[in-house]
């Protein structure tokens, strides 16, 4: 679909999209303006600046919100996380992994290495173990050779895929508990709020504070635990950065 898609955009020039010139190219690994240039440039002083207090918590809540959606969603999907054993061992694990990569990341000068909801097509594919993100990974670093074929691609040519994903995701609603009113309210809110802001931070922040808004006026005080609590605390303080920018 993407494939055909491209040489259709390539034909018509649709989204300015014109057939690529080359395929293959070397990696750039100078210093000037290639990776070196990038490669572990950290200026750790300036960003120990009082002032960089709300960026660095506008990086942190955003990455932590996605994650856990993502993450939580992707192996919903893929049942990785429903063991009453080792679910929580599972999602522990990942989450540390998606936390190293993203440092990782960062480092090298890359855009962040985190779960993405694409993965929901290796899931369906049949991806549980993790040897379909490592075939993954290997075809991303065959992509560094490919880099003038594959920045020929417009992104028209990948909204189809989008949607798919889409689907995917919203198929587990029927897994939600609508009886239970907080359950019930917090998900609507990050649903509905998540398409309408184009985040999916601001989606879960909108949850997890209608959640907590909730049990409080039913007064379901044995429902409401320290992990609500931080992570409305946090939504919170994502709107409070977002007013303040």
């Amino acid at each position: 679909g993407v494939l055909a898609s491209s040489i259709i955009a390539w034909i018509f020039h649709l989204d300015n999209a014109s057939f690529p010139v080359q395929i293959f190219s070397l990696p750039n690994f100078s210093m000037e303006n290639g990776l070196g240039a990038i490669f572990l440039q950290l200026d750790i002083k300036s960003a120990l600046n009082i002032t960089m207090i709300p960026i660095i918590l506008t990086f942190f809540i955003t990455q932590l919100f996605d994650s856990i959606g993502t993450i939580t969603g992707v192996g919903e999907r893929g049942k990785i996380f429903n063991d009453p054993k080792n679910g929580e061992k599972k999602l522990s694990k990942t989450l540390m992994a998606d936390a190293t990569g993203s440092a990782l990341g960062a480092m090298t000068g890359t855009s962040t290495v985190t779960a993405f909801v694409e993965s929901t097509t290796g899931v369906e594919s049949g991806g549980r173990t993790g040897l379909a993100a490592l075939v993954v990974a290997i075809c991303f670093a065959f992509t560094l050779f490919l880099l003038p074929l594959f920045k020929a691609i417009p992104a028209n040519a990948i909204y189809p895929v989008l949607v798919m994903v889409g689907i995917l995701m919203f198929m587990e609603v029927k897994n939600i508990d609508f009886k239970d009113s907080a359950i019930a309210v917090a998900s609507f809110f990050t649903i509905i709020m998540m398409p309408f802001t184009y985040s999916i931070t601001t989606g879960f922040a909108f949850g997890f504070l209608s959640y907590l808004l909730v049990r409080i006026f039913k007064r379901e005080w044995d429902k409401i635990n320290l992990g609500i609590i931080v992570l409305s605390l946090l939504s919170l303080g994502n709107f409070l950065l977002m007013a303040l920018q």
